[in-house]
């Protein structure tokens, strides 16, 4: 049995994802039927990527006068109610009709890598947006 990688492209075609697996296709004939296992894969979380947003997040407490935000661990928790980033699982309400959120955690267990991407350039907006500079220099300046 070969094994080999393929990328799902338009109309549902594989395709093969390096030359090894087009090399290992080729021991096959053209249309000839073949049994194939499908598997997706993910990609991991980026450590550089969270380490930038702890860098970011303690450039903004260090660049602010606002006490919610002078700290990278408020920085972070404001960036969390900003956007509203919630486990709707866990949400109460009391009997006063108050409303209490649990902040989802952004650790690797968690939360996974296209979700993460997007929470970060989501939340850099917002940081940059605090100490008035855009997304591209705050990202410089936390690499």
């Amino acid at each position: 049995m070969k094994e080999l990688t393929c990328q799902i492209r338009q109309n549902y075609q594989l395709w093969p994802y390096s030359e090894e697996d087009l090399d290992e296709l080729k021991g096959f004939h053209p249309n000839q039927l073949v049994r194939i296992k499908v598997y997706g894969t993910t990609k991991q979380r980026s450590l550089k990527q969270l380490r930038t947003y702890w860098r970011a997040c303690k450039k903004v407490a260090d660049n602010t006068d606002d006490f919610r935000w002078n700290d990278k661990n408020k920085t972070d928790f404001q960036c969390r109610v900003a956007l509203h980033f919630v486990d709707p699982k866990i949400t109460v309400v009391r009997p006063d009709g108050q409303v209490i959120f649990k902040y989802r955690s952004i650790s690797f267990a968690n939360l996974k890598h296209i979700e993460a991407c997007r929470y970060f350039d989501r939340a850099f907006e917002i940081m940059a947006l605090k100490i008035g500079k855009t997304v591209e220099e705050l990202y410089k300046e936390s690499e």
